[in-house]
This record gives structure tokens, C-alpha cells and sequence, in this order.
């Protein structure tokens, strides 16, 4: 069984991961909110909680990473590992990281839990939606008759598209690995 301090450090992490991969503008204020009132419930933000971060090195990994597909198969790994502390949270008594809360505090927190648990389910869903639609892309690339006259004349007609948007990511990138 995880020690609360592991536990405690995944919650504080969360926040983290959710803003790494969701836009800025996607984490709403509810979900905000509900990560604070946690956070200050289970006191999560003490030095000793925050002192050496447990998923420092998916974001290390992730920054310096060029592959978006191990990017998202790394997000969806730290989510589930989410998923699988809400859950322990949630539903286990006894010897349990809310049980110093009052009965009010520890209802209140597990609905906060609820709400971060579908909020990263989402998520997750969403990642392995863009998952699916860059392999169906790969495989229609894989399709293109580069032989075809009418192939390579709509393929030259759209190089200026297509170069400013790979150097956009690859400006995405080397900005991210910085």
C-alpha cells in the first residue's frame, strides 16, 4: 500500500499533469478549485510533501521528448496511475488519508476526488482518440501512390502548407526541449 505522502504527492502532481497536457485555457476554474480545496483539506502544500516531486521525471522525459505517440503513452500511463489513487482514496477505510478529516471535510474531499477522476477519465479519452487519429494518419501516408502523376502534382501544389506546419512543430519542439 502506498505511504500518504506517495498519495499526497500524486494530488499535488495532478494539477501538474493536467496542465501539461491539456491548453492552459482547458483546465477550468472548477477543476482548479477542486484540486485547491483538496490540496488545503489534506494539507498539500507543505514542504515535505513538495520537497522532491514523484513525477518530475515524466515531465523531464516529456519536454526533452520529440515523439508525440511516447508523449501521449507516457501522459496515459501517469493518468491511470491517477485513476488508481482516486480510486484508493475513495473507496478504502481504515488506516486511510481521510480519516483525520470530519465527516463533512471527508465528503466534500471525495467529491472533489469524483470530480478530478472524470475530469482525468476524459482526458484519457481524449488522448487515445488523437492516439488513434495520428496512426490512421501514418497509415493513409503509407497509402499515398507517390508514382502517381496527379499524386505528386497535388503533393508539390501543397509543400508551402505542409513545410510551415512541420516547422511549426518542430519549432514547438526545440522550444519545449529548451
Amino acid at each position: 500500500m502506498p505511504s500518504c505522502s506517495v498519495l499526497l504527492g500524486l494530488l499535488v502532481l495532478l494539477e501538474g499533469v493536467l496542465a501539461y497536457a491539456l491548453p492552459l485555457q482547458a483546465v477550468s476554474e472548477k477543476l482548479k478549485e477542486s484540486h485547491e480545496s483538496i490540496a488545503t483539506d489534506l494539507g498539500l502544500t507543505q514542504l515535505e510533501i513538495n520537497r522532491d516531486p514523484l513525477f518530475d521525471f515524466i515531465i523531464r522525459t516529456i519536454n526533452t521528448s520529440c515523439q508525440r505517440k511516447e508523449d501521449m503513452q507516457l501522459m496515459n500511463a501517469t493518468l491511470d496511475v491517477y485513476l488508481q489513487v482516486f480510486s484508493h482514496v475513495r473507496h478504502h477505510h481504515g488506516n486511510h488519508l481521510l480519516d483525520r478529516l470530519s465527516e463533512p471535510k471527508r465528503t466534500e474531499v471525495i467529491k472533489h476526488l469524483a470530480k478530478l477522476e472524470n475530469k482525468t477519465k476524459e482526458l484519457k479519452s481524449r488522448l487515445i482518440c488523437q492516439n488513434e487519429n495520428i496512426e490512421n494518419a501514418l497509415s493513409e501516408l503509407e497509402r499515398i501512390k507517390v508514382d502517381d502523376p496527379m499524386v505528386q502534382k497535388k503533393a508539390l501544389a501543397q509543400f508551402l502548407q505542409i513545410y510551415q506546419a512541420a516547422s511549426a512543430v518542430a519549432e514547438s519542439n526545440a522550444a519545449s526541449a529548451k
